[in-house]
């Protein structure tokens, strides 16, 4: 596969490398912040070869790849540094336009895209010693298994350091003072301080508080920093700002995080986090029916990550329900790629669909099967919405919870609660998907026009992530 050929591409069909203000990627997508969405050649980009979709979304322009996206990205990022492309301006960081909302998303979102790879690796992680576990093939008080919980910890413990860093970026700020501010709230001469009742700032009483796995505290700290930051850019001189700047930043920020941010922010997702809890609590079946059944739509319109910083605070209460709500959709996808896999007769529908169906089950990746089946083959998408919800609405009456953070696969089962509950609720959402459409069927033609030409991710790449 020529990733750089397909990278030039789509360089020039979103509209050059004048066009782009900044990119990123996750899973599955190239997210592209352009400066003018309108030079984009969007109809053109869907009938590229190699190319599951487009989507516009929360401010950015969206290139659906497949699961070699960082293979396209790498390539992309070569020719947006000047590599063989002529580049009349440089690059810059986003700046988000239009509604508040979508501005707050594009944020959240593009923070935690460069987190995607690290979380997701450590969830699996903390699944695998669960296993073991399990199984009594390693003893929990033993130094193998701390210092493998220890890599399994490491991202969420530290996720104000690791977010800090990567949501002053995104909002065009020192990354490293960001990452400093998230650290100082981690720092042993702070967290020495947690449960003492006499602890003050130059007189103003401190409420030292526990910022291990937190989210908000630190968008706030780093939402006021970026702000900080560009006007003491502008009022210093220029030959000092190098250790200035970040100098009143850590002073300002660091203070005002202690004392205002933190405590707000804590408090704030736990306020979001006790209110899902209780409407879970209250009405499960409604709550887990809604979210089983709309969770494949976020996913299409790219806003699923937007829910991650919820589900952090949430493990950070004990367990988080919306995971275990959501789970039944993503493996209804599974259940829909199998039945294609199984009944259709087209090679190239099958080529696909095998290897997007391993892809989803060993590693909780589905945008292949909703972007290169069930958008294709649209009877399928009420199948996926009442399996999600099915499935969704007994994984709220059983209460299941997530209790460290994982993809939705067979290997993360383990760390849900209940484990069987749970797995009754993801089976119902696969299997009632899987009969419904070998049932009913799906299209017997695409929805794409017949003489567009395949998308390569049809190829066997899809089944690594």
């Amino acid at each position: 596969m020529s990733y750089s050929g397909l990278a030039k591409t789509i360089l020039q069909l979103v509209g050059g490398t004048e066009n782009v203000d900044a990119l990123v990627h996750c899973a599955t997508r190239l997210r592209f912040t352009l400066h003018d969405n309108g030079k984009a050649k969007k109809t053109e980009l869907q009938n590229l070869n190699g190319i599951l979709s487009v989507v516009e979304s929360g401010g950015q322009f969206q290139v659906i790849v497949g699961s070699h996206v960082s293979h396209v990205y790498k390539e992309l990022t070569t020719l947006l540094s000047g590599g063989t492309v002529s580049a009349s301006t440089e690059r810059r960081e986003s700046k988000p336009k239009g509604a508040i909302g979508a501005r707050i998303f594009e944020v959240v979102s593009g923070s935690f895209s460069p987190l995607i790879g690290a979380m997701a690796g450590a969830g699996m992680i903390k699944a695998l010693l669960a296993v073991l576990v399990m199984l009594k093939w390693i003893d929990p008080a033993s130094s193998t298994y701390l210092i493998l919980a220890a890599a399994a910890n490491s991202v969420f413990h530290f996720l104000p350091v690791l977010l800090g860093i990567s949501a002053a970026i995104k909002m065009g700020a020192n990354g490293y003072v960001g990452g400093a501010i998230g650290a100082a709230l981690m720092e042993p001469n702070f967290t020495g301080l947690i449960g003492s009742q006499t602890a003050t700032f130059f007189g103003i009483p401190v409420v030292a508080i526990n910022y291990a796995s937190t989210v908000f505290p630190v968008f706030i700290a780093v939402a006021i920093l970026a702000i900080l930051e560009k006007f003491l850019k502008r009022v210093c001189p220029h030959n000092i700002q190098m250790f200035m700047v970040p100098m009143l930043c850590l002073l300002a920020i660091v203070p005002m995080t202690v004392l205002a941010f933190g405590p707000f922010g804590v408090y704030l997702g736990d306020l979001i986090a006790a209110g899902i809890n209780w409407l879970s609590a209250h009405s499960g079946i409604l709550t887990g029916a809604v979210i089983g059944g709309s969770m494949m739509f976020l996913v299409v319109l790219g806003l699923h990550w937007g829910i991650v910083p919820i589900i952090i605070a949430n493990l950070g209460m004990g367990g988080d329900p919306i995971a275990a709500m959501w789970a039944p959709a993503t493996f209804a996808q599974m259940g829909v790629a199998l039945a294609i896999f199984l009944r259709s007769k087209d090679a190239n529908v099958k080529a696909l669909a095998g290897p997007a169906t391993v892809t989803g089950l060993l590693a909780g990746v589905t945008e292949p099967i909703i972007y290169g089946l069930i958008m294709r083959f649209r009877r399928t998408i009420p199948v996926v919405v009442i399996a999600g919800a099915v499935g969704g609405a007994l994984n709220g009456a059983f209460q299941a919870k997530l209790t460290a953070f994982a993809f939705h696969s067979v290997l993360s089962i383990p760390v849900f609660t209940p484990v069987l509950q749970y797995a009754i609720g993801i089976g119902t959402g696969f299997g009632l998907a899987l009969l419904l459409t070998l049932m009913i069927g799906f299209d017997k033609k695409p929805v794409k026009a017949e003489n567009k030409k395949r998308p390569m991710a049809t190829t066997a790449s899809l089944a690594t992530n």
